[in-house]
């Protein structure tokens, strides 16, 4: 068990409690740490842990508590295998992962030894239901649980010298796990009881006789042996040696009576009492202590490595040992803290510093002194919240009392300077110095833990700006941070704030945001209403953690949740949902993990998914306050009157304090006036109802931009509401917004009356969804018709210039989106509108979001086509006829990227005999879609059809737009793309090199029309055998798609993929393999095995484990790909992509030996290539060039012969005498003559060889495996 080779994993196990086990692991433990071990110990007595007990002088009270362990770990990995079917390869590896949940013991070990402590888990109000809960055979039987405990197993040998398991006594499934799916070693304690000993030796002989495979070694332990019952041991001794018979095992007879007088741990009333470590109670040297039954179990576990503690300084010791000693607390042992409610962060952190320094912290309550017992010091957190505090009411700060100052201010007379510290811009350890010297007690060695500094601002925070008149709800926040810091499970259970409309949810978690973010690494704040917006809110995290975007929008959330669930990079991480209703849509959003999930929501469902906390009305002393500090002259009388009025609702009481302050009515005035409603609950509505004819009478234009804001989703970015669309909706009512800086005078004014909450840094307005109903209650139908055609109008006219393929485009359409459900644009008749709608369905789509592209697509056809059929408008029929085609076709291209390409051509051919009818066969559209129904026939193998379409539609592009519009070269881009699929690679290359010139002149030589179409002539460049002037351009080209788009994008991974087949061509299989693994690693997490475009990459990546060796995991794959082209994307037996897989594998059976089914598969694929794609396309040429090998190699050497003759003399025609398909024809050919009977050698080998050395290079595996007189085979590689 030494360090120069993998670790081990012992469990200490025991049938009964009270033997003394969990003594004995932690001795053990500390002595091979002694020695420069790396050492884990594991609490695993998860109904009863008590493993930290032993280590507690070095280990943090708080770390105890609140960092996570073994069930979170079990957890943990139980949310994620439940969560999605989909997950990268060697995912479960991250929630094996032992160092994200222990941590080190106080103590500098020598010779880079260390101990940590693996917890049993967080010690909340959550730890007992998680363990309880667990359903075992589930997580083995469904869940895959063995192999968790495997990877974990490794996890642990790989980063420790020994692990050490706790295991809980008796049996059962935790026990199990411990005693025979972890240890590598079972230490099998049990006292000299007749039970004792029956129960051990079953457990014993069980994991022995029925665990072989496992080689589990099994020691057993006696314990607590009572020497002076001498008789009664030696009794109990023999029992146990007769009841443990050939254990341990390994050993003869002679050696194992040795271990059983020599291995027992003898029991001593010292240690009784205390959970006090021998390490540090026994002095070394005495045979008989509990010490050095200790250190004769080690030597044991280590086969005489370690055999004895090393000697430690006789004061160290004594210190040590005093640290487990019991004693009496001292008064000043004791501190109060106090501290205003909005430093109740600062007072978290203080508890934690003054615990590590040995001190306990008091309730004020509790800390009366006595005469013969003086009162604990008060330390008090002096900040301009405590200074009003202490303004307002009478402080006791008691005898000599301390202060820490955490802002700028003046220096409190009650505290003298010598009792006062200054925490204001220092770093964290110079506030733990500072603090423990003004307590008079030494810098605790570590403080680090589930507590942040608050001196350090997060380093991630996006959240709406404070508010600054945010008044009472100190029990809610109280009860809301308890709620928060009690979870923390690995499975985080959220808290809702819930409550009625307008009784100040949102307010309620903004004000614990701003209060308590110094308490997180990273604060992120979600809008979840409209919850279609949530996964978009989400993926924004993504950068700020440092995540790259994926492809599409559902990859980048997965990352996101993903990484927080693992803690990385930040274990500290808040999220909100603010108004999260819909529970269905927003559930697979919430993240699981170490952090804290809060919500806000009226929807009382919550309560049996999250921690409820019900937020009620204001009291009347919050009510009171808030219009105190709103209205300063308003008295206490006035101000009870209005909240009784109001039913001391929050927004309505905000509402009431703007009108008041803004007006200067008396208050006898307003009551009158909101009287006139009738009874108190329409009060609600009546204040809103001055302060809206206020702003009617004064503003007009202010009024009307809050109308058409109550028909949008209610946060609205400013600018939109700045936007020039959206001043010629105002310039009616004031000719003055068509000035820029008139708007924002707008949102003022309607800020001034409480009417929306300004967030200028966050750049948006929030107008709470209740007044948005009273303001459209307001409305007559007719008007909130008009109003919802306005901002129809008003989006459809703010929708970016440039084309949604334009990733430039995406922000700002990402800012419309939110409010075409709210306004129901679905509805609107207007062309520009249903243009946007469009353009969400295309936005989707480019985005990754095919299901949800699909579904909304269908939405927009369905409410369209119900529209059309009752129109009787002949102008507005055609104007939604052509929108409602044009829509299909992109919901075309979606069928065709999901790999459904059958509906993907009915549903183009349909539309585009539609379009010809009514626009004309040159329109846009119906050439969009020609270029569109080209690509279905591509993917259907039909490229002689693609080729003539494609040729037609560009020629109808170009005498449309010209040869410089995008659209022209884009469809020039897809002529290309025929001709090398039909075989005709110079016309491709020429294509293709005209086209890439022209776009980078055009769109810019980093746009990624311009990469995709450099790709396409790396391809080319590869079909013609240059492989490393293709490589090298495809390095390029993919080095600019990862810095452009990022490196899981899916024509980032298009090139990588192109550039590893470029790799293989030239020679170089092993730097493409690394680049084939994590292309199809990423394509098959994000897209599925059945995508397209995954298969296509898994045949180039079986290809090359053909090329690197690998022949039979290739043949396995192409087998495999087989299948998924001909059952899942349905393409059939006879389609290219299928037979040339085929082809593929004739090559891989030929590697392994099977040459008589690589001849048919050869022969099959031949023929059927020859009919599908012609005699002379070069992927029939390959396949006849392989199934010549086959049939030489069969002994047909004449027929192989003049097969390899003619085919050499069709490759020279297409491809070119010098390409290294035809040098490699040739060379097979020469071959196949010199060993055929009669034949005439028409190549000189070696000539052969050196024309391909030319072309490809000395050492490419072709040209070696012609220099050493064997034949060659070729590949195909399908499209990408």
């Amino acid at each position: 068990m030494g360090t120069d080779r993998e670790g081990r994993v012992v469990t200490f196990y025991s049938f009964k409690g009270g033997t003394g086990r969990t003594m004995a692991l932690a001795n053990v433990a500390w002595i091979l740490a002694a020695n420069g071990r790396r050492v884990l110990v594991a609490d695993w007595d998860l109904e009863s842990p008590g493993l930290h007990r032993f280590f507690h002088p070095f280990l943090d009270a708080e770390a105890i508590q609140g960092t996570s362990g073994v069930i979170d770990m079990i957890r943990g990995y139980e949310w994620e295998s439940t969560r999605v079917d989909d997950r990268p390869d060697r995912w479960m590896e991250q929630y094996a992962r032992v160092g994200r949940h222990a941590f080190s013991l106080r103590w500098n070990f020598p010779d880079g030894g260390r101990l940590d402590f693996l917890s049993a888990g967080r010690q909340n109000s959550d730890y007992a239901a998680s363990v309880s809960g667990l359903d075992w055979d589930a997580f083995y039987n469904r869940l895959d649980g063995a192999r968790f405990f495997e990877e974990l197993r490794a996890d642990m040998r790989r980063h420790y010298d020994v692990t050490l398991i706790d295991s809980r006594s008796g049996l059962g499934d935790i026990a199990d796990i411990c005693t025979l799916h972890l240890p590598d070693t079972l230490v099998d304690c049990f006292t000299l009881s007749d039970q004792g000993i029956d129960g051990a030796a079953r457990v014993a002989h069980s994991v022995r006789d029925r665990y072989r495979r496992r080689d589990i070694r099994v020691l057993p332990v006696p314990m607590r042996v009572d020497q002076a019952e001498k008789e009664r041991a030696e009794a109990g001794r023999l029992l146990a040696m007769r009841r443990f018979a050939g254990l341990p095992a390994g050993m003869t007879e002679a050696e194992r009576r040795r271990y059983w007088a020599a291995v027992e741990v003898p029991y001593r009333p010292f240690y009784a009492y205390e959970e006090t470590l021998a390490t540090f109670g026994d002095p070394p040297g005495s045979p008989t202590s509990l010490l050095a039954a200790f250190e004769t179990l080690t030597g044991i576990l280590t086969d005489g490595a370690v055999t004895a503690l090393p000697l430690m300084d006789e004061s160290v010791r004594e210190r040590g040992k005093a640290r487990f000693r019991r004693r009496t607390e001292a008064i000043d042992d004791q501190i109060v803290l106090r501290c205003a409610p909005e430093d109740a962060i600062w007072a978290e952190w203080l508890e934690r510093v003054l615990t590590s320094a040995g001190m306990r912290v008091v309730e004020p309550d509790t800390a009366v002194g006595s005469a013969g017992s003086p009162a604990p010091r008060a330390l008090s957190v002096v900040s301009p919240a405590y200074v009003a505090m202490r303004a307002g009411s009478m402080l006791d700060t008691g005898p000599d009392p301390l202060a820490v100052y955490v802002a700028d201010l003046r220096p409190l007379a009650e505290f003298p300077a010598q009792n006062s510290a200054n925490l204001v811009n220092v770093t964290a350890a110079t506030a733990v110095e500072r603090v423990s010297r003004l307590v008079g007690r030494p810098v605790p060695p570590s403080v680090d833990g589930p507590v942040r500094y608050p001196g350090a601002e997060p380093l991630i925070f996006n959240a709406p700006n404070r508010n600054v008149r945010f008044t009472g709800r100190e029990d809610d926040l109280a009860n809301l941070r308890a709620r928060l810091r009690g979870g923390g499970s690995a499975v985080v259970l959220p808290v809702a704030l819930q409550g009625l409309g307008g009784v100040g949810k949102t307010q309620v978690a903004l004000e614990y945001v701003h209060r308590f973010k110094s308490a997180y690494d990273v604060v992120w704040w979600i809008v979840a209403d409209p919850p279609q917006f949530v996964d978009t809110a989400l993926a924004d995290l993504a950068g700020r953690l440092g995540i790259v975007a994926g492809p599409t929008l559902p990859d980048t959330v997965r990352s996101v949740l993903q990484a927080l669930g693992r803690g990385e990079p930040y274990e500290r991480w808040l999220v909100v949902l603010d108004n999260a209703e819909e529970l269905d849509q927003i559930e697979p959003f919430l993240p699981q993990g170490p952090g804290h999930v809060l919500l806000t929501s009226r929807n009382r469902a919550w309560g049996d998914r999250a921690n409820p906390i019900q937020v009620d009305v204001f009291d009347r002393a919050e009510s009171v306050a808030h219009l105190a500090e709103r209205v300063p002259m308003i008295s206490a009388e006035e101000a009870d009157r209005v909240a009784e009025a109001l039913g001391d609702l929050p927004i309505a009481v905000a509402a009431a304090g703007a009108w008041l302050a803004d007006t200067g009515t008396s208050v006898a005035d307003y009551l009158r006036q909101i009287e006139r409603h009738g009874p108190s609950t329409l009060s609600v509505e009546a204040t809103w109802d001055l302060s809206l004819n206020r702003l009617l009478d004064q503003a007009p234009a202010a009024y009307r931009l809050l109308q058409l804001c109550s028909v949008l989703a209610p946060e609205i970015a400013l600018d939109l509401i700045y936007s020039d669309e959206m001043a010629a909706a105002l310039v009616p009512f004031d000719p003055s917004v068509s000035q820029r800086l008139m708007r924002g005078a707008l949102i003022q004014q309607i800020n001034r009356l409480a009417l929306l909450k300004l967030d200028v840094q966050g750049g948006r307005v929030q107008v709470h969804r209740l007044l948005q109903a009273v303001v459209r209650d307001r409305m007559a139908d007719e008007e909130i018709i008009a109003a919802r055609h306005q901002v129809h109008v008003v989006l459809a006219a703010s929708r970016p210039r440039g084309d949604v393929d334009d990733p430039s485009s995406w922000p700002r359409l990402r800012m419309l989106w939110p409010h075409l459900e709210v306004s129901d644009a679905l509805t609107c008749p207007d062309e520009s509108v249903g243009q946007l709608l469009i353009d969400r369905v295309r936005y989707l789509c480019q985005r990754g979001g095919l299901t949800q592209a699909e579904w909304f697509s269908q939405e927009v056809d369905d409410t369209w086509s119900e529209r059309l059929r009752g129109l009787e408008d002949t102008a507005g029929a055609e104007t939604l006829g052509r929108q409602l085609l044009h829509l299909r076709f992109n919901r075309a291209n979606i069928l065709r990227r999901m790999g459904r390409f059958d509906e993907a051509r009915d549903l183009d051919e349909a539309v585009l005999a539609e379009q010809r009818r009514l626009l004309g066969p040159l329109h846009p559209h119906s050439l969009m879609t020609a270029g569109s129904l080209a690509g279905d026939l591509r993917a259907l193998g039909r490229y002689a059809e693609a080729l003539e379409r494609d040729r037609s539609t560009y020629a109808s592009w170009l005498q449309v737009f010209g040869e410089d519009h995008p659209r022209t070269l884009s469809a020039a881009s897809d002529l290309a793309v025929s001709y090398r699929l039909i075989g005709d690679y110079r016309s491709a290359r020429r294509w293709d090199d005209e086209v890439h010139q022209r776009q980078r002149l055009v769109l810019g030589p980093t746009h990624p029309h311009t990469l995709l179409s450099a790709v396409r002539l790396g391809s080319d460049l590869r079909e013609a055998g240059d492989y490393e002037r293709s490589a090298a351009l495809l390095t390029t080209v993919y080095d600019t798609y990862c810095e452009v788009l990022g490196p899981d994008d899916l024509l980032s991974l298009g090139a990588q993929v192109n550039l590893a087949v470029s790799l293989r061509g030239a020679g170089r299989p092993d730097e493409a393999a690394p680049l084939f693994e994590t292309a199809y690693r990423t394509l098959d997490e994000r897209f599925g095995p059945d995508n397209p475009d995954t298969i296509a990459c898994r045949s180039s990546r079986a290809a090359n484990l053909l090329a690197v060796g690998d022949a039979a995991r290739a043949l396995a794959e192409m087998t495999a790909v087989t299948r998924a082209y001909d059952e899942e994307l349905r393409l059939g037996p006879d389609h290219p992509h299928t037979l040339a897989t085929l082809s593929n594998i004739s090559a891989a059976e030929r590697a392994i030996g099977r040459g008589s089914a690589a001849r048919a598969s050869a022969t099959r694929v031949a023929g059927e290539l020859r009919k599908v794609l012609g005699p002379d396309h070069p992927h029939t040429l390959v396949a006849e060039v392989n199934q010549a090998v086959c049939v030489a190699e069969d002994g047909g050497w004449i027929a192989a012969r003049d097969r390899l003759r003619e085919t050499a003399e069709r490759l020279s025609s297409v491809l070119g005498t010098e390409h290294p398909d035809t040098l490699c024809c040739l060379g097979d050919l020469a071959l196949v003559s010199e060993r055929g009977p009669g034949g005439t050698v028409t190549e000189d080998l070696d000539v052969v060889a050196d024309r391909l050395a030319g072309a490809i290079g000395q050492e490419h595996p072709s040209v070696r495996t012609l220099r050493e007189r064997r034949l060659v085979v070729l590949t195909i590689d399908p499209p990408f």
